[in-house]
């Protein structure tokens, strides 16, 4: 099942008895290396996190085993590097390994399970208001994310169909 980051950012955190929120996803930070996702922000601010080995499911909110989940970023290893590392994917510029540009990323999506990053949905837009030329790109096509752009394998464009003439159609009707 996959989940949009659209989706996640601002999806309720629950512990495993009480059916009551304790916090909101805020940001999803994920390792440009290997695309897995590190950790859930829960509050930038402290740069509070969940760590996906905390996690007991994800569906309408995000279910962990307790409060004592919430950690701070900088406890865990992995999370503290990504983070200075400082790079995002929404948001983010998407260019071809031949610097063509694609777009911006818009969304994203992940497993549900693996906490994998599966694919990216970008669109150029005109003053940040009308989006268009909207493309979605799987994971196996991404080479790198930097932090100022993410590089891609190729363009993807749309094959045009060719038309196909028969000798019916070409024979003069009488």
């Amino acid at each position: 099942m996959e989940k949009f980051y659209s989706n996640i950012v601002g999806m309720p955190v629950i512990e495993d008895d009480v059916f009551r929120a304790i916090t909101t996803i805020k940001d999803v930070i994920i390792d440009p290396e290997s695309g897995k996702v590190v950790a859930f922000s829960v509050d930038i601010r402290r740069n509070l996190v969940i760590a996906p080995v905390d996690i007991i499911s994800i569906g309408e909110f995000l279910k962990i085993h307790s409060v004592e989940s919430i950690a701070e970023g900088s406890d865990i290893l992995r999370v503290d590097i990504v983070q200075k590392k400082g790079i995002k994917i929404i948001h983010n510029r998407v260019e071809t390994k031949n610097n063509e540009y694609i777009g911006n990323v818009v969304d994203f999506s992940i497993d549900a399970k693996t906490f994998t990053l599966k694919r990216l949905f970008t669109a150029k837009s005109f003053l940040g208001l009308i989006r268009y030329d909207q493309r979605i790109i799987l994971e196996k096509n991404i080479i790198e994310i930097l932090p100022d752009k993410i590089i891609v394998k190729e363009n993807l464009k749309t094959a045009k169909e060719e038309k196909r003439v028969s000798v019916e159609d070409l024979a003069v009707s009488g």
